[in-house]
């Protein structure tokens, strides 16, 4: 059985569900890119360092999470305060712990699977470092962002603006590619 069809509906009410449809599917207008994208990437795998921890399709750094969709479904003014303000943004909250060992030892990383018995960081080098929580003497959550907070300060508002509208215009191309988007 397929939708009913709306014949007491004015023409202006049909295109309002139309569009808010459409919105629903992610065919709203497309939101203006306040910088340039390809400056953007050479910010991000340079001056910014963004890869030296973030990847974006399949280069760069794996200590932070993926960036290639991050934008799918976030604006622009979205990305560019998980940028300036990281600890506005919840993904961060619990990502980083340090963990001492009965006999004195620490270990701090990215928290990466956790279970009422057993924590597994992954340190800055990248090595994968497994603990049962009864052989630790305590486990610590950082409580601020592992992510870099003065990028306001290290960053231009124009680069910003690039990093941020690279970022968005990657989120576009994986909706894309992913048959999202038409």
């Amino acid at each position: 059985m397929g939708m009913p069809a709306f014949h007491s509906f004015s023409p202006a009410k049909v295109q309002a569900v139309v569009s808010y449809l459409r919105v629903l599917q992610g065919h709203e207008k497309a939101e203006q890119l306040p910088g340039n994208p390809d400056r953007g990437k050479a910010i991000f795998f340079g001056k910014g360092d963004c890869s030296s921890c973030h990847m974006v399709q399949g280069q760069g750094g794996f200590i932070g999470p993926d960036l290639s969709a991050y934008s799918s479904n976030r604006s622009v003014k979205e990305v560019l305060s998980a940028i300036v303000d990281p600890a506005t943004n919840s993904d961060w909250k619990r990502k980083a712990a340090t963990a001492t060992t009965r006999d004195g030892a620490t270990v701090s990383g990215s928290v990466r699977n956790e279970d009422n018995f057993s924590v597994q960081l992954q340190t800055a080098d990248g090595a994968f470092r497994f603990f049962s929580k009864s052989d630790l003497q305590s486990l610590e959550y950082q409580d601020h962002p592992v992510m870099p907070v003065d990028y306001a300060q290290k960053l231009s508002h124009g680069e910003l603006d690039d990093v941020a509208s690279y970022l968005v215009s990657l989120g576009r191309t994986s909706k894309r590619v992913s048959g999202k988007e038409e």
